[in-house]
């Protein structure tokens, strides 16, 4: 899914298909050792609702020494307070409470953090333009959020 914005960034995740796909190997090779060649984690947590425990790949940040994920999906409204989850990331798995953050300059503020530290905007499932600072009107533009996560243990 591609997401054309003028002038800034632009959405640039994998496609749906691709994802139905790979994901669920992704999940069975994270919690083996063979994750640690990896930059993904596997997050799990309850739904909202239902409680049903639900598990996603996602790309494993930190933004300080603080844990973060970065992302537009709406499972992330899971995270609306401090809500349990278990994160396995390189073979190792943890209790985390994770909580939302949806405010437009402190995600703007997290990305250009993430950016600095080397990693690639497509580890995001962004396309930015070079020399592009991502601002608060990307963030909304293009719906991200972040998670933050503390480790419980």
């Amino acid at each position: 899914m591609t997401t054309d914005v003028r002038g800034g960034i632009r959405d640039a995740r994998p496609p749906t298909r691709l994802l139905r796909v790979a994901n669920p190997i992704l999940k069975t090779v994270l919690r083996t050792p063979l994750s640690r060649l990896l930059r993904l984690a596997l997050l799990e947590f309850p739904g909202r609702r239902t409680g049903r425990r639900m598990g996603v790949v996602v790309a494993w940040h930190t933004v300080g020494d603080q844990p973060v994920v970065v992302t537009p999906a709406t499972w992330r409204f899971n995270f609306g307070d401090d809500t349990p989850a278990t994160v396995t990331w390189r073979g190792r798995r943890r209790p985390y409470l994770g909580r939302l953050h949806d405010e437009p300059a402190e995600v703007a503020s997290a990305i250009n953090a993430i950016l600095r530290h080397g990693t690639s905007p497509r580890a995001l499932a962004l396309h930015i333009p070079a020399g592009h600072v991502v601002t608060e009107g990307d963030v909304t533009r293009t719906r991200r959020t972040i998670i933050c996560f503390q480790p419980t243990d």
